[in-house]
């Protein structure tokens, strides 16, 4: 663990970036997210698809799915999912057609290659996650959920706590610089 005291002190070299980076969750967490991230886009570029389009393609469901429930499903943002729907539907992966018992609701389909897309996706998907927890005894499995599950809460209650911080790291900036 990173000793938050000694902080300031420490000689800003590229060693001590390494050593300090090393043990930080945050740190690690983005290393390994870029590591997986970039090993799931290879793989979906077999297919001229990305990672975020695989994801998109899991939670549509077979009798189709609200727009509005994608996102929340899968952890992405709005105008994200917008570009990325539009780009399925571009390349003719998925269908959008209005509720027949509301139509201010617009629903998401697969079509025949959307389906045959989001088989590959589902092989890849289970063989990765069947690959990386082989060797993970199922007690530190347990650990590695209990910890990831409470990352999201920490970052809520970080921003909670400090959503002023851009203020106050401006305003920190200005009183150094006058010196």
């Amino acid at each position: 663990m990173v000793n938050l005291q000694i902080m300031p002190e420490i000689n800003r070299s590229q060693e001590w970036y390494e050593d300090v980076s090393s043990k930080m969750v945050v740190a690690n967490i983005r290393m390994a997210w870029f590591a997986l991230a970039k090993l799931c886009n290879d793989m979906a570029a077999q297919y001229d698809g990305t990672i975020s389009m695989a994801f998109v393609l899991l939670a549509i469901d077979e009798e189709g799915t609200p727009v509005t429930k994608i996102a929340p499903r899968i952890g992405m943002e709005p105008n994200s999912l917008s570009r990325t729907i539009k780009s399925l539907e571009k390349n003719k992966i998925i269908v959008r057609r209005g509720d027949k018992m509301d139509q201010r609701k617009v629903n998401v389909f697969l079509t025949d290659y959307g389906k045959q897309l989001r088989e590959f996706a589902l092989r890849s998907v289970f063989t990765l996650e069947k690959f990386l927890i082989q060797d993970i005894p199922a007690d530190k499995l347990k650990i590695f959920f209990e910890v990831m599950n409470q990352v999201p809460v920490a970052i809520q209650k970080f921003k909670e706590q400090n959503l002023d911080q851009p203020e106050k790291i401006k305003s920190e900036s200005k009183r150094v610089g006058k010196r």
